[in-house]
């Protein structure tokens, strides 16, 4: 089935498109023997911050730029691995002030197994456990609210739906729960989508939401001397679509867009957009 292939590489895409907190999860997983190595530029910023659940207006963007390449690697025809690393720079310019952040973005690597193979009547289920490993760039506990990510390690776990639907089109879905070190909140996250396949182009749209399970708020009690940004509770939910082109050779030419929608909490009300490059190698 030639429109499961297209699927897989453009919603791994739709999954990668957000630098620091990429789940990474995709139902349908690398053949084996197949190695999918994917080089992905993402960019993102945003000029509304919440601090707890206040929306304020920053003097100028904050803007996120990070290069990742994330590696898939088919062992069985129902287990495959998945690993992914880069670097992240952060900037914001107000009059008068020039902030700066970067480094080695947190790194992933995972292991998926599929509990169901899709056939006509079901579909695929696939459970990932993975690892985080910390990066090593800088999260000062003041402000301005510049922080690449959480800088700590810890798991990540979550399963995967999707069923195509007929006549191009597929729906997907995931959830999952992430614990770090550092007093770092836990997180439930979790997204769904649709997708329409047409020749050799796929089209997504999704919802993709993040919700911290404790921690407290920016400028709370506390904020600077017990707790500072990495503790804090941090709530974000986008909506997202992409455009997929796989060519003659396999290789998937991935756009990714994504804007945070609705009530968020210590975040920046970011707009994303991500390109990447899937490149399936047979070993």
């Amino acid at each position: 089935m030639k429109k499961i292939p297209l699927l897989r590489l453009a919603l791994v895409a739709a999954s990668l498109g957000f630098a620091s907190h990429a789940t990474a999860q995709n139902v349908w997983l690398a053949e084996p023997g197949v190695l999918v190595v994917t080089p992905i530029y993402t960019h993102q910023s945003f000029d509304e911050f919440y601090v707890g659940t206040t929306r304020m207006s920053l003097p100028a963007d904050i803007t996120q730029r990070t290069q990742t390449i994330r590696f898939d690697y088919g062992l069985a025809p129902r287990l495959a691995l998945d690993a992914a690393i880069g670097y992240t720079a952060v900037k914001f310019n107000p009059p008068g002030a020039n902030f700066k952040r970067k480094g080695r973005d947190d790194a992933r690597l995972g292991l998926s197994y599929a509990l169901l193979t899709e056939t006509d009547n079901r579909p695929a289920v696939t459970y990932r456990t993975g690892l985080i490993i910390n990066g090593d760039y800088d999260i000062p506990n003041t402000l301005p609210p510049i922080n690449p990510g959480d800088r700590a390690s810890g798991f990540e776990s979550a399963l995967a739906v999707g069923k195509s639907l007929g006549e191009g089109f597929a729906a997907y879905g995931e959830i999952g729960y992430r614990n770090r070190n550092h007093r770092v909140p836990d997180d439930l996250f979790g997204s769904v989508g649709v997708a329409k396949q047409v020749d050799a182009f796929t089209v997504n749209l999704g919802y993709r939401r993040s919700q911290g399970l404790s921690g407290g708020d920016i400028g709370g009690p506390g904020f600077g001397t017990s707790y500072g940004f990495p503790q804090v509770k941090e709530v974000t939910q986008f909506i997202e679509g992409g455009l997929s082109f796989t060519d003659a050779g396999g290789r998937s030419y991935q756009l990714t867009a994504a804007k945070c929608i609705g009530d968020l909490r210590n975040t920046g009300r970011a707009k994303v957009v991500s390109l990447s490059i899937s490149l399936p190698l047979r070993l």
